[in-house]
């Protein structure tokens, strides 16, 4: 092999460099490493410890979170319990209030019709008294004479009789 039959031309090259190689790593190894490795072992530690810290937060967020919609749920059944009570509350007054209503209604009713009864009575009293007195007094003019009692009552029964039938046509 020709590469190794000038090894003894660079002998002295390669004693001096396997010397300065030596003493090169026995400075790296006493100086250099010491300083590089315990940098690294630190940030080794810093990243565990992250890696630690992050994992305790993700599960803090997690319990928080649980929290959190255990909350909202609640609160959202409190909403639905509210909104249904409101609403129940409301179908009983509205059935109250159209109760109420309804007897008011059919009070005023019953008093509208007593009233008119009240009045129509009032009114053919009237409308007799002097369809009566209008009959008399036309009948003894026609006949230029006076009537019996009995034939002014007869009369005035059939007048009113006649006039009660044209007023409940009209």
């Amino acid at each position: 092999m020709p590469q190794l039959e000038q090894v003894s031309v660079f002998s002295s090259l390669i004693f001096w460099s396997i010397i300065s190689f030596a003493l090169l790593l026995w400075l790296l190894k006493k100086y250099a490493f010491p300083p590089i490795l315990q940098m690294l072992e630190e940030r080794q530690k810093k990243i565990s410890g992250d890696i630690k810290n992050a994992e305790a937060m993700r599960v803090e967020a997690e319990k928080i979170k649980k929290e959190f919609q255990d909350q909202l749920q609640t609160a959202h059944d409190k909403a639905s319990t509210i909104v249904q009570l409101a609403h129940d509350e409301a179908r009983k007054l509205q059935e109250k209030t159209l109760n109420e209503t309804q007897s008011k209604v059919r009070q005023m009713q019953k008093e509208a019709e007593h009233e008119i009864r009240v009045a129509r009575d009032k009114l053919m009293g009237e409308i007799r008294q002097y369809v009566s007195v209008l009959t008399i007094a036309s009948t003894e003019k026609i006949l230029r004479r006076t009537m019996q009692d009995d034939d002014k009552k007869r009369l005035v029964d059939e007048s009113i009789d006649e006039v009660v039938r044209n007023l409940e046509k009209n």
